[in-house]
């Protein structure tokens, strides 16, 4: 019976024991003789849980939190309204960006025409430096 209290008390100094195990310890201090320290302590801890007070679980009950009616019909609305609000605004995003890809496609489609204007031109680019009509035709003096 010693080995079996010397065996718990080590276990229980090192806080491997279970509480079925203290509770063996426990008994088994009470009925052995010596371990005069051990049995105060746990003697002390028993009258210690004593003086504890016990807490009684209150009953379950069941807890309605009743909201005004009002305060629906407002979370609704809220919430329609944002839905409302936030369609519009990204409808409004997908014009803009429709609008900026037409604007695009246009000023694409004068500067590809711009650049076959002027290549056109450059026959007509010999002629600007040209001052008067006798230097484009030649006429001999004979």
């Amino acid at each position: 019976m010693e080995n079996r209290i010397r065996e718990l008390l080590q276990k229980y100094w090192e806080a491997e024991t279970s509480l079925d195990e203290e509770r063996e310890l426990r008994e088994l201090l009470q009925s052995a003789d010596g371990f005069k320290e051990e049995k105060a302590l746990f003697q002390g801890l028993g009258q210690w849980s004593q003086l504890e007070p016990k807490l009684e679980k209150p009953a379950k009950t069941k807890v309605r939190r009743i909201t005004p009616v009002w305060l629906n019909w407002a979370a609704s609305l809220l919430i329609l309204i944002s839905t409302v609000w936030i369609w519009q605004s990204r409808e409004q995003q997908k014009a803009e960006e429709q609008a900026y890809q037409e604007v695009m496609m246009a000023l694409s489609m004068i500067q590809t025409n711009l650049a076959k204007g002027k290549e056109s031109m450059k026959a007509m680019d010999d002629l600007k430096y040209l001052n008067t009509t006798q230097q484009i035709f030649k006429q001999e003096d004979n």
